[in-house]
């Protein structure tokens, strides 16, 4: 496998200042996701990194053009989100209007705009995206909703071609529970008649971002010091890394010589030869430590020659003296052309012991639940019912781009199974692009041009609403009575609704044997 070189962004081929379009932005932690509707039409999504760094020249760079650096040796990043809110609107202002004018090629202040914002935001972080998207960019309209909601959109109106369609319970229902396993955190969000649940949102303190940082920690005390090379751990963490089925059997796997079938080298890129880092080639590890191999086999028959000129022959004449033999000169060896000798980073059981904190956070010291109890936890709350509780678990939509990782949707329905009754039915499926699917979920809303304008605020509402709409941040209600644009709903009620059907179906989804308990104990 040849080392993988840079490649410029893939961007979308736009006109300069195209206006009267709506605008979707998912403002992740570690990526921006982007994409605009027009005309009831939407493009593909792009993804950019949502950070700056100072290249090697001393030009800084963020965005697509970060994307693009080749030397990522030392690459120090300055990211405007810490523990997934924004500290740092200045810095996030500058990498989406980049991102809005370069990638996209739209004129912010004749457009309208779908952005995400993390649940439970704080009153500052509420107020500093207001002020950032009217006041500084200048968006005519904006719409604001959590990524568990754009998500769950995305699940029921454009995956449809999975089987599911409008007549799908969990669509009728607008029901289910989103896994977010995004960069700086997870989130577990039920949603139930459209609405997310307050007590239903549990959040656990983990995701790529912490993944990435425990990583460099292994590799830096057993190998090189990698403290300082977060973009080159985070490719290696991408290419490498797996969840396991059974963590002790895989650890008996690497107690065999060098490692056995779960070792991998990660050749680092040095700037010159290698841009890119990638995962060695098995077969290619295998000639290389052969090498030596084949001459000390050639050593090893010479020095079986020399043993036996020396065996002792008693005879009549008395023992046979050995004749002293004279040393070989060295074979010529045929000269091969000088190749560079690249660094690599051995991965054994950091592989599979890295994104195995997801599930067992406690291994590095974090008091709180794996991501398959954070969804029981969601769904078992007393707000909701035996009927919606079934509703949710017969929709376990996951996202985000920890999700990727081989083996991790296999392990978590294995492993969320036990942890409810066997009564319920469950469904556990992943979005066909994890990262993509809240924008994807943002541009078929942004269709949906009545349901924008009936949620969305102008920027004429907000600046005469200012002061009314910053109580409503402080008040830290989960609902608030003034419109502050923050979506409730994200989509309507189902013209063919049966409330009396969708009850009927979830009964025979809810345990009955519970259900004859509880009547007996009333």
């Amino acid at each position: 496998m040849g080392p993988h070189r840079a490649r410029p962004p893939h961007r979308v081929a736009l006109p300069p200042a195209r206006a009267d379009v709506t605008v979707v932005v998912d403002l992740g932690a570690g990526t921006l996701k982007l994409a605009f509707a027009e005309d009831g039409d939407g493009t593909t999504p792009i993804a950019v990194p949502n950070a700056s760094a100072r290249a090697r020249g001393g030009a800084s760079v963020s965005g697509s053009a970060l994307a693009a650096v080749t030397d990522v040796n030392g690459l120090a990043l300055r990211r405007a989100h810490d523990r997934g809110y924004c500290v740092n609107w200045e810095l996030q202002r500058e990498v989406l209007r980049e991102a809005l004018e370069g990638d996209l090629g739209v004129d912010a202040r004749k457009c309208d705009l779908v952005i995400t914002e993390a649940p439970f935001a704080l009153p500052a972080t509420r107020e500093g995206l207001d002020a950032m998207v009217f006041e500084d960019l200048g968006f005519r309209r904006m719409l604001v909703a959590t990524p568990a909601q754009l998500a769950k959109r995305y699940a029921d109106r454009a995956e449809a071609e999975d089987g599911r369609d409008a007549g799908d319970l969990c669509v009728l229902a607008r029901a289910g529970v989103v896994l977010d396993v995004g960069f700086s955190f997870t989130h577990a969000t039920a949603i139930c008649g459209g609405v997310e649940i307050a007590r239903g949102i549990r959040r656990l303190n983990l995701g790529g971002k912490t993944l990435t940082n425990y990583l460099k920690e292994l590799v830096s005390f057993r190998q090189w010091n990698m403290m300082d090379e977060s973009v080159v751990i985070e490719d290696a963490k991408e290419k490498a890394c797996y969840v396991a089925d059974d963590v002790m059997a895989e650890l008996e796997k690497c107690k065999v010589k060098r490692g056995g079938a779960v070792r991998r080298e990660y050749v680092l890129p040095d700037g010159i030869h290698i841009l890119r880092g990638y995962i060695k080639d098995i077969d290619e590890g295998k000639k290389d430590k052969n090498k030596n191999g084949e001459d000390e086999g050639e050593n090893d028959e010479d020095d079986e020659d020399e043993d036996e000129d020396d065996d002792e022959d008693f005879g009549a004449k008395g023992p046979k003296r050995g004749k002293k033999k004279q040393p070989k000169p060295p074979m010529a060896k045929a000269l091969k052309p000088a190749e560079p000798d690249h660094q690599v980073l051995t991965l054994v059981n950091e592989r599979f012991m890295v994104p195995e904190t997801l599930f067992h956070p406690s291994d590095i010291g974090a008091r709180q639940c794996g991501v398959t109890e954070l969804v029981t936890q969601a769904v078992e709350n007393d707000d909701l019912c035996d009927a919606q509780r079934a509703l949710c678990y017969l929709d376990v939509f996951v996202t985000g781009g920890c999700s990727l990782f081989p083996n991790f949707m296999e392990r978590f329905e294995r492993d969320l199974r036990p942890l409810i009754s066997e009564s319920y039915v469950i469904r556990v499926r992943r979005a066909k692009d994890p990262i993509l699917a809240a924008c994807l979920g943002g541009v078929d809303l942004a269709r949906d041009r009545k349901f924008f304008e009936e949620n969305a605020i102008t920027k004429e509402e907000y600046l005469a609403n200012k002061a009314s709409i910053r109580e409503a941040h402080q008040s830290l209600e989960f609902h608030p009575s003034v419109r502050t644009g923050r979506l409730r709903a994200y989509a309507r009620e189902p013209t063919k609704f049966d409330a009396n059907r969708i009850k009927a179906e979830c009964m025979k989804l809810t345990p009955t044997n519970e259900r004859e308990i509880e009547r007996a104990s009333e």
